[in-house]
């Protein structure tokens, strides 16, 4: 096992700080709740780009349907798919093992989260003063520089420190497993993405809904079509359905009105 530079632990937390930060606002949902994108940087500074798609992929449907009602991040999928995907890689370890440590990292991520949101007091108040006194520039740094720059030790450090030693303490754990263990861990992890469908279908909660998505799953399952028609299909799909429902509104808001 080559052991995670430096430099790639330092990489792999800037990604961490990055997503979190300020800027580039309009990317960090997609990049806070889809964990492909972390596990490709991870991947990519990694040198093994296929291995964690492979990682990134599995940890997509787990964490499919994952939201943040009030900003309260129950889970982190960005922090469990770039630790998970550094590990798979250094260690070699099963994809489905990869899940089940997913979990625990997914749950740190969330309490540097609520962290984070304790400190970000501090600008607020100091932007509400800047404001008082008609200082633009004070109300800018206080919201989108300091902010930032306190993300580094909270986000940076303890991501590249898990990164770097992660992989190590993770292979010696993971050979001193009996096999057993490691098959009933390998057996949750392939259970995982139900957890994320069952997810979806909570979050969907509509039940005049819940035909498209079972007859999506078995198009998806036994039509043997790419992916770009599919998501072309269901676009039409999605499409007709708000035409129908739009107009049987309009329908019935005339015979009322």
């Amino acid at each position: 096992m080559t052991q995670v530079t430096i430099l790639q632990a330092v990489l792999i937390g800037c990604y961490y700080w990055w997503k979190n930060s300020a800027y580039g606002y309009s990317f960090e949902g997609i990049m806070m709740f889809s964990p492909l994108p972390a596990a490709l940087w991870a991947g990519i500074v990694l040198g093994n780009v296929p291995e964690a798609m492979a990682v990134g992929a599995v940890l997509q449907l787990m964490y499919l349907g994952t939201i943040a009602p009030g900003a309260n991040l129950p889970q982190d999928p960005a922090l469990a798919a770039l630790i998970s995907t550094a590990i798979v890689i250094k260690t070699g370890a099963p994809i489905e093992t990869a899940v089940t440590m997913a979990i625990p990292l997914g749950l740190l991520g969330a309490q540097i989260w609520n962290l984070n949101k304790a400190i970000n007091i501090i600008w607020v108040h100091m932007a509400d003063n800047y404001a008082k006194k008609g200082n633009i520039r004070g109300i800018y740094l206080s919201g989108l520089l300091y902010p930032t720059l306190a993300r580094i030790p909270t986000h940076i450090i303890p991501v590249a420190l898990a990164a770097y030693y992660g992989p190590t303490y993770m292979k010696t754990i993971l050979a001193a497993l009996p096999t057993s263990v490691m098959h009933g861990l390998q057996v949750i992890g392939g259970m995982m993405p139900a957890v994320g469908f069952a997810i979806v279908i909570t979050v969907i909660g509509r039940k005049y809904l819940l035909p498209y998505f079972i007859a999506g799953y078995f198009i998806v399952q036994y039509a043997h079509l790419s992916p770009i028609p599919l998501a072309i299909f269901g676009m039409v799909i999605a499409y007709m359905h708000l035409m129908f429902t739009n107009n049987k509104n309009k329908e019935e808001g005339a015979i009322n009105g």
